[in-house]
């Protein structure tokens, strides 16, 4: 599940973005949860709900987007932004609060979707989530973010990380299950990757970081692969 704040003072508008959140999530399997907000400060003073991404209009009377933007990150709150505004000019001054990108008004489904793809990558970044391992020796206690690719030997399943190597017993089934659907994909029916760790993609291979181990890009999974390293990279042809 993620949950969205929509922050617009046109309701119209807002309800536009939060129909295409759902439409989205329909084509991908992603659910989401939406909160709207008619004004920046309504937004700010509810802190009842911990979000993944926040959409801010930028040109909004009294305390504008941009400004909303500057007093979230100066609470100490990394949480994804994105601006929809009808004024690119706008865009540089997005850099100065790290939001990942900014639509232009009036919004298109197309673009707000190719968009949206490139957030739910910082999505995923911003989500390391722990995960525990049954190994022959005990259990280890792993961030997500530290798993580099995962084997699958036989009957077992080998953690490559940025630590060290982890066997425990399972199926790569068992792997893709646990770890966050759009950051892992799987090369071959051997390997599942962590397309933050992918160096390069040479013909059939993937090289991945920072030990330069290549794996093997099988045909039948090729285009699969590549399109979810796409999606993972914001929406880029491969």
């Amino acid at each position: 599940m993620i949950r969205v704040a929509i922050v617009d003072d046109f309701r119209e508008d807002a309800a536009v973005l939060e129909q295409y959140l759902y439409q989205f999530g329909g084509e991908t399997g992603q659910a989401y949860l939406v909160t709207r907000y008619t004004s920046g400060p309504e937004f700010l003073q509810d802190r009842s709900t911990a979000f993944d991404l926040v959409i801010l209009d930028i040109d909004m009377p009294g305390l504008n987007g941009m400004e909303t933007a500057r007093q979230l990150r100066g609470q100490g709150d990394n949480v994804v932004l994105m601006f929809v505004t009808n004024m690119s000019q706008y865009a540089l001054e997005g850099y100065e609060v790290e939001a990942v990108d900014y639509v232009l008004k009036p919004v298109s489904y197309q673009d707000f979707a190719l968009k949206l793809r490139k957030a739910q990558r910082y999505i995923s970044q911003n989500r390391d989530t722990q995960i525990a391992l049954h190994t022959t020796s005990g259990i280890v206690l792993l961030m997500v973010s530290q798993v580099i690719y995962v084997e699958s030997a036989l009957h077992y399943l080998i953690y490559h990380t940025t630590t060290s190597d982890y066997r425990v017993r399972g199926s790569i089934s068992d792997a893709e299950s646990t770890l966050p659907h759009g950051q892992f994909s799987r090369c071959n029916t051997s390997f599942l990757v962590n397309l933050k760790y992918v160096k390069a993609l040479e013909r059939d291979e993937v090289l991945m970081d920072p030990d330069n181990h290549r794996l093997k890009i099988s045909r039948g999974r090729r285009g699969t692969f590549l399109d979810q390293m796409g999606r993972y990279l914001g929406g880029v042809d491969l």
